[in-house]
């Protein structure tokens, strides 16, 4: 829809960003249960390769590599590691 309207497609960011004030409304609304899930979006535009978090609070954290979940430390380690930047 926003590249029928706008004419150009959304940007990583952008996705990034509406998805975390999703879960940051539900999180304030007192009828529904918070989502419980952080999310990791990867995507390219016209500035090259994004990475992006979202926690359940409703943050969004950019990134170079990370990883999630219950094990996601040895992958930081790993990542840590051997990722060149």
């Amino acid at each position: 829809n926003h590249k029928y309207v706008y004419g150009t497609p959304l940007k990583t960011g952008r996705l990034a960003t509406d998805l975390a004030d999703k879960h940051q409304r539900t999180t304030q609304t007192y009828v529904r249960r918070p989502y419980g899930v952080g999310l990791l979006i990867a995507g390219y535009d016209t500035n090259g390769p994004h990475l992006y978090q979202t926690c359940p609070s409703g943050n969004v954290y950019e990134y170079y590599a990370s990883a999630i979940g219950a094990r996601s430390q040895s992958g930081r380690t790993y990542l840590e590691r051997f990722t060149k930047i």
